[in-house]
């Protein structure tokens, strides 16, 4: 299905959810840095939260991050 893409075609392609891990991550390291967490240290969630695609910062915001009221 994708084997006759130039390289152009798969940025554009891509760029959509490209752009969202980049905002998802900046975002859930923003939140972990400025509130406390529930589980696990800080640093360990940093390694989850950037590693891990978007399987990390969705796993931070649904288990990791204290609710704020």
């Amino acid at each position: 299905m994708f084997t006759n893409l130039t390289a152009i075609e798969a940025i554009k392609l891509f760029a959509p959810l490209i752009a969202l891990q980049i905002g998802l991550i900046a975002f859930c390291l923003r939140l972990l840095v400025k509130n406390e967490v529930r589980t696990m240290s800080k640093p360990f969630w940093a390694l989850i939260i950037i590693f891990l695609n978007i399987i990390g910062p969705v796993f931070y915001l649904l288990f990791g991050r204290v609710e704020t009221k």
